[in-house]
């Protein structure tokens, strides 16, 4: 029996949200190819450029005061339309999808037009598809009208833009994927395109990592780390969106001795994988964050069985069109 058919007839058996979280996970890497990928226009026969290395970001702020702290670049939108382009693939126009960037017309009629290609599964996706039967009950007769998909095609821009003179600010860099059953995360997928880049400084042997959680499933694709470092437990905060509340609990962790220190650092999915690499906490302001950038992340902390503390006024997801 092949390969190719027992991936066919594991998604053939394969809950409604398995299939989906695995689709994600493919579009994600996908994305997160076309973000650092020099020439994406010959891997994907679309009308993408390579955006990293061109010196041009073509960058948009979509920030209405001009304060540049929301920006959007070619590598957004380029890694927004593929995600699209493979989901509305594998499971047509009913799914809901919210992004973060408004795409202009020629990459919807992109999307529209290779969308009708045959759906193809990925090898990958069998490690997914194999965690089928741990989904829970409640979860496993969820249909493409119950669930919406929130996509941050590129989280951390600011850090993207930014590394054209400090290239370590690439690790920040995530592709997230979240998706929502009655406005709560349930599952999501993060992709780190430039993952361990440190290491290697050849973008085109970076592969990243991808990791990915589904609520009382589990996490996958990292060791949670559950000690703390030698210099001692710390947290991560943001780097860009900073509030006085932000900064009492951080003060307030410190005097109860729960950190010993903090880093400022972009990109609400980076937090995120920081917190199972090893940060104590993630002390994150309701000011700047959207669906698209918490989703995937509260999916992940959920799926991993780590607290997750609110305030009134950034607690939950009531419904779709809320920031």
């Amino acid at each position: 029996m092949s390969q190719a058919f027992n991936l066919q007839e594991m998604w053939k058996n394969s809950c409604f949200l398995t299939r989906l979280v695995a689709t994600s996970l493919n579009a994600a890497e996908s994305a997160g190819m076309i973000i650092k990928v020099t020439t994406v226009y010959q891997l994907f026969n679309t009308i993408f450029q390579c955006v990293m290395t061109s010196g041009d970001l073509k960058i948009i702020n979509k920030d209405l005061e001009g304060l540049k702290k929301d920006l959007q670049t070619e590598a957004d939108r380029s890694a927004q339309a593929e995600i699209e382009k493979k989901l509305i693939s594998a499971f047509g126009n009913k799914l809901q999808i919210v992004g973060e960037e408004e795409l202009p017309l020629s990459y919807s009629q992109v999307i529209s037009h290779d969308a009708h290609n045959e759906f193809n599964l990925s090898g990958k996706m069998s490690d997914v598809l194999l965690a089928d039967k741990n989904v829970p009950e409640d979860l496993r007769f969820l249909t493409v009208e119950d669930l919406i998909v929130w996509v941050d095609p590129l989280d951390g821009t600011s850090e993207f833009v930014r590394a054209q003179n400090d290239p370590t600010l690439l690790d920040q860099v995530t592709v997230l994927i979240g998706i929502t059953y009655r406005g709560r995360p349930i599952a999501g997928v993060i992709h780190q395109p430039y993952y361990n880049l440190l290491s290697d400084s050849n973008v085109s042997n970076i592969t990243g990592r991808s990791i990915w959680g589904i609520k009382g499933v589990g996490v996958f694709g990292i060791d949670i780390c559950k000690v703390s470092p030698p210099t001692g437990p710390f947290a991560v905060t943001t780097a860009s969106h900073s509030s006085e509340l932000v900064d009492t609990a951080l003060k307030a962790l410190q005097e109860e001795n729960l950190i010993c220190s903090f880093r400022r650092v972009g990109g609400a999915g980076f937090k995120v994988l920081c917190c199972l690499d090893g940060a104590a906490a993630y002390v994150f302001a309701s000011g700047g964050c959207k669906k698209w950038d918490t989703a995937a992340p509260e999916a992940v902390l959920t799926a991993a069985d780590i607290c997750l503390c609110y305030t009134s006024k950034c607690k939950g997801f009531a419904s779709p069109t809320e920031g």
